[in-house]
């Protein structure tokens, strides 16, 4: 069989659009600010930074750097490696088909949302704002009462995700030229979108209470473990990396295309965008306490009772332009989520099975996409968010950062990262030194490890992960079942012959 032609960046811009919109995601909008809020607010921002630098910045180095000096995706990385090391590159790539399965609802739920925006269909005024999540919950999820109790699918909600996927598969069935085209567009506009909303939120009474809690620093939460397991786990979660992706977005650059100059424009980019995005949401929650005359505690959140419960309850408050404010954070989720989504599909998932198994790029994109729906319609069941969690538990914590982990070692211990070194600085003004290798070796296994236990093992092991309990089991072994299925995947992959 011919070898087939690897697909390219148009240019340097494009990659550096799709490099930043795989990493900009949710969390910078409803996850990031309230670590800030929660932290320490300016010295968080401390440890956050030293995250990047140490761990954010190597681990991006590492991967984009990786792909692009072997032309492959994670498992043909690990391959080139050693032949025993090819199921260390399928474990992320099934980590990322499992959250861009769960993440694709999430993105549905957002259009949802945009729908409901238009009527402000939750309602406007103080009553409705203490409403909002009886809409999400029992409106837009209509959630049943327990993980073990699945329900019917929530029709549009399906519908909606069958529409997510379309879009996906417009966009990547033609590869990288036009997957980074198209990431100009969908990196720029929630960037717009943002700065509308800053401008929205600081023009409303009580903005700068909200930014004084986003940022008034307790420097004595440096001396804790919790502020250092939240920078680091947030740096490990919003660079995409240690979901394969970033290997074959890698490989599709040119191999004298620069790796250092871009790795770090999109990590200080993607910290930029989380730090922008807490002023457009503290301005808000700001208000939302003045209108309330509630404590900061109360209204600031992390994750989907922020975008779902919590800031629609400050739009139905606002006194003017509700609707369009509603449409237009919406829109901006909907834009982030779409940037991640098809990176972790056509970069995590479409690349690594095409290099391995051959086919052309919209049948693999089709099969992707389709089996991706299939498995995300568990989601879309009434007690689907609860499955959702288990799953995004699993993958996005657990699955991320021990694969992470295990792949430093090996590139580290068992291979020779100062070839990886000297490769990247042959076409980079920007040159890396020895204690790179270093960082690879020891700094950043050891930080992963840290977040892993401090933040993982440490809570689910004592306790059952969320509570749940579904039948027999609870949730902290739906989590370790869901771990020990794709890693067995992986090796099973590994046995595949290769085509040709």
């Amino acid at each position: 069989m011919a070898e087939e032609i690897r697909e390219r960046w148009t240019s340097r811009t494009t990659f550096l659009f799709a490099a930043i919109g795989s990493a900009i995601g949710l969390g910078n909008l409803w996850r990031f600010p309230y670590l800030a809020y929660d932290n320490g607010g300016g010295a968080f921002l401390v440890a956050w930074i030293i995250g990047l630098l140490i761990l954010g910045i190597p681990w991006l180095l590492m991967e984009i750097g990786m792909g692009r000096m072997f032309q492959k995706g994670a498992p043909g990385v690990f391959s080139g490696i050693g032949k025993k090391w090819e199921w260390l590159g399928w474990w992320p790539v099934l980590v990322a088909f499992l959250i861009v399965s769960y993440y694709a609802v999430i993105i549905a739920w957002s259009m949802r949302f945009v729908l409901s925006s238009a009527t402000m269909a939750w309602g406007t005024g103080q009553e409705a704002a203490t409403k909002t999540g009886g809409f999400f919950f029992e409106n837009i999820l209509q959630i049943s009462s327990s993980a073990g109790e699945l329900g019917s699918i929530v029709w549009p909600t399906l519908i909606m995700l069958a529409i997510v996927w379309i879009v996906l598969f417009l966009i990547m069935y033609k590869g990288a030229g036009v997957i980074g085209k198209i990431a100009v567009y969908t990196v720029s506009i929630p960037w717009l979108i943002l700065v509308a909303l800053l401008i929205r939120g600081l023009t409303l009474p009580g903005a700068a209470d909200g930014l004084n809690y986003y940022l008034s620093p307790d420097w004595s939460a440096l001396l804790t473990g919790d502020i250092w397991f939240a920078a680091f786990s947030q740096i490990a979660f919003t660079l995409s990396v240690g979901m394969a992706g970033m290997y074959a977005y890698g490989s599709f650059i040119a191999r004298r295309g620069d790796v250092n100059n871009n790795v770090l424009i999109a990590g200080f980019a993607n910290n930029a965008t989380s730090f922008f995005a807490g002023f457009a949401v503290f301005s808000t929650l700001g208000f939302l306490m003045t209108a309330l005359s509630a404590p900061a505690g109360e209204v600031a959140e992390s994750g989907l009772g922020l975008a779902f419960v919590i800031y629609p309850a400050a739009i139905s408050m606002m006194p003017t332009a509700n609707a369009l404010t509603g449409i237009l954070f919406f829109l901006c989720l909907f834009f982030l989520g779409l940037d991640s989504a098809f990176f972790l599909a056509h970069g995590g998932v479409s690349a690594p099975l095409r290099d391995k198994f051959g086919g052309g790029l919209a049948k693999v994109t089709a099969i992707v996409c389709v089996t991706g729906f299939l498995v995300g319609a568990i989601f879309t069941t009434q007690g689907g968010l609860y499955w959702l969690d288990m799953f995004d538990r699993a993958a996005a914590f657990y699955g991320l950062l021990i694969t992470g982990a295990i792949s430093c070692i090996v590139i580290g211990w068992f291979w020779d990262p100062a070839l990886l070194r000297n490769h990247v600085n042959e076409t980079s003004d920007v040159k890396i030194g020895a204690w790179w290798d270093w960082i690879i070796k020891i700094v950043l296994p050891v930080g992963l490890i840290f977040v892993l236990v401090y933040g993982g093992f440490m809570q689910d092991i004592p306790k059952a992960y969320g509570g749940y309990e579904i039948g027999i089991l609870n949730g902290s072994h739906v989590v370790w079942i869901i771990l020990l299925v794709t890693l067995v995947a992986s090796f099973v992959l590994q046995k595949i012959k290769t085509r040709g």
